[in-house]
């Protein structure tokens, strides 16, 4: 057969590997997509874009029952078979890949499904075809981790693909998890959905990559919501139960029992049978080694999760931007000071910058601030256009609620920020921006909105910063 050969060659179609490729097209060249699963990827089939639809819907339920005076946060009857709809109505519907590829390759994209491998310099078997190229982009994303755990795989088990493609609506889910935060986002859509969960983390804390108290906030609202929450535990062994359930040993002893099992103990790259090897491409830590430029050899980039950096859709996007304008002769290196962290829980995690602890280990003086939105009285300074609300002053509080920033004292600058509270991953993007254009504090308190909202609570925030 004749050897295909494009301009690039793009293994992997989800968030990462499309971003490239249409990018890399509108520049003027020939490029082709490896798939070997689903067009799409991960992200918008399993992962971070399901997760924000299943638990929008459920939150909306949840709410309602409230309003009506529902005393258990837990939805039953009519609620459980609405929520059960949303979630094989809405989310999972056509996973066939027919109509993307024909889309793709309507717009001018060489579409292989397929696994790649590289075969040698500028070289991808894909199939019983042979591509050529002088650019290659790996986008490959990761695979769930699957712990050695005994019994595990005879028992059977979940991962998040199998855990939001359900059937039929489990009466008691068994959740393990180490570092990840897909775990609580799946503990919480059960738990609103009326399932029984059990969380076991074999961290000392929740979200511990974060500073403490945000991983105390978390568990708290699991508490809240009867999400059974064992900290600093491990699965050591997995058997089958009663009536179809699977009883799990801890390593203290405990036993937990579910009718399903998932397992989120986070990620590894997904890099078996590429052939990196050949190419003299690094493996460090969790993925494969880039450089500034995303380039991983001569010739060959790599953006996404396959890099480690984490699974973030706007990560794997902007490595492909930085990758595809290397490619396209325009380099800009990438700048990791300031990544949006967003976990879409109820409610929202998100942070960006630094920890008060990785900041301590740099050596910075750090100054920081917590302010607690729900005790967070509106300024009269900015009251006027709610005065016709008819709600007393000192009682228009915020929503319910944290939000912390962190400072260098001696630059004068914001380096860290978390918040968790609704919404907190769209007002996270005003310390986002700062800590990433280095903002003076004294610009920061200079700053109004045309309709002042959260940006109140970063003003009290800042001058408390300030002093």
């Amino acid at each position: 057969m004749t050897n295909q050969r494009y301009d690039a060659i793009i293994i992997g179609s989800g968030i990462g590997g499309g971003t490239c490729a249409r990018r890399l097209r509108d520049g003027g060249m020939r490029v082709a997509m490896i798939e070997r699963e689903r067009i799409g990827g991960e992200t918008a089939r399993w992962a971070s874009i399901p997760s924000a639809t299943l638990l929008g819907p459920a939150n909306l339920l949840w709410r309602m029952r409230e309003a009506a005076g529902a005393k258990s946060p837990s939805l039953t009857g009519a609620a459980d078979e609405a929520g059960e709809a949303a979630i094989q109505g809405e989310s999972l519907e056509q996973l066939a890949n027919e109509a993307q590829v024909e889309y793709l390759r309507h717009e001018g994209m060489g579409i292989y499904l397929g696994a790649a491998t590289i075969t040698g310099p500028g070289r991808v078997a894909v199939g019983d075809q042979t591509l050529e190229t002088e650019r290659i982009v790996i986008a490959t994303g990761s695979d769930p981790y699957v712990p050695a755990i005994e019994g595990l795989v005879d028992s059977g088990f979940w991962t998040a693909r199998e855990a939001i493609s359900f059937s039929s609506l489990p009466q008691h889910v068994v959740i393990l998890t180490g570092m990840g935060t897909h775990a609580i986002e799946l503990a919480q859509m059960f738990r609103m959905y009326s399932s029984e969960v059990t969380l076991v983390a074999s961290t000392k804390r929740l979200i511990p990559q974060e500073d403490p108290e945000v991983g105390e906030l978390m568990a708290e609202h699991l508490h809240q919501s009867a999400v059974r929450v064992l900290l600093g535990r491990s699965a050591r062994k997995v058997e089958p139960g009663p009536e179809e359930t699977r009883e799990v040993t801890l390593d203290d002893g405990r036993h937990v029992r579910g009718q399903a099992l998932v397992v989120a103990m986070g990620r590894t790259p997904r890099v078996a049978g590429l052939g990196l090897e050949r190419m003299g491409i690094q493996m460090v830590g969790q993925g494969i080694r880039v450089d500034p430029y995303c380039r991983a050899a001569a010739g060959i980039w790599a953006v996404g999760d396959v890099t480690g950096s984490g699974s973030y859709i706007h990560m794997a996007q902007y490595q492909a931007r930085i990758a595809a304008d290397d490619i396209l002769g325009h380099p800009h290196p990438a700048s990791y000071i300031s990544v949006p962290r967003i976990t879409f829980t109820d409610p929202l995690v998100a942070a960006t910058g630094l920890t008060l602890a990785q900041a301590r280990e740099q050596g910075i003086d750090v100054a920081s601030v917590t302010v607690d939105l729900s005790e967070e009285p509106m300024r009269p300074d900015t009251a006027a256009p709610y005065a016709q609300s008819g709600i007393p002053l000192a009682e228009r509080r915020g929503v319910d609620g944290k939000l912390t920033l962190h400072a260098d004292r001696g630059r004068g600058t914001l380096i860290g920020a978390w918040a968790v509270a609704p919404n907190a991953g769209d007002w996270i993007q005003h310390a986002l921006f700062a800590i990433r254009a280095e903002t003076p504090l004294t610009v920061l308190h200079d700053m109004f909105e045309q309709f002042p909202s959260f940006s109140e609570v970063y003003l009290g925030a800042v001058e408390r910063l300030m002093g």
